[in-house]
């Protein structure tokens, strides 16, 4: 069964490349916001949006899910979009915490006249 519906999350790792349907398609997987669950999406050459490892994207689009086994043998469930909207975000780049924004002091205001 396949239906349509609107993930979110952060790129867990770099994007792969493939050809499907005779076109270079960009597979990305993400973990979905409020869940447990990982999303395979398809981004379709029509979306040019770049997306990298790190980044938080909004995808909409064809879902489906299969059934399989994993390297060790067990029994999951893969989450599969074939996205036709990306909305992307960048992420972060290196591994440090973004700097601290540095505030400017306000002179005290000491009379009746106020400073705008």
């Amino acid at each position: 069964m396949s239906e349509y519906m609107t993930v979110a999350g952060i790129v867990q790792f770099d994007p792969r490349t493939r050809q499907a349907g005779g076109k270079e398609v960009r597979d990305v997987l993400i973990r979905a916001l409020n869940s447990t669950k990982n999303f395979s999406i398809t981004v379709w050459p029509e979306n040019t949006v770049e997306i990298n490892k790190g980044d938080f994207i909004i995808a909409d689009g064809k879902y489906n899910q299969t059934t399989g086994q994993n390297k060790e043998g067990e029994q999951v469930t893969y989450h599969n979009l074939s996205a036709t909207n990306v909305l992307r975000f960048t992420g972060e780049t290196g591994s440090s915490a973004p700097a601290k924004p540095k505030i400017a002091a306000v002179p005290d205001n000491t009379g009746d006249e106020f400073p705008f």
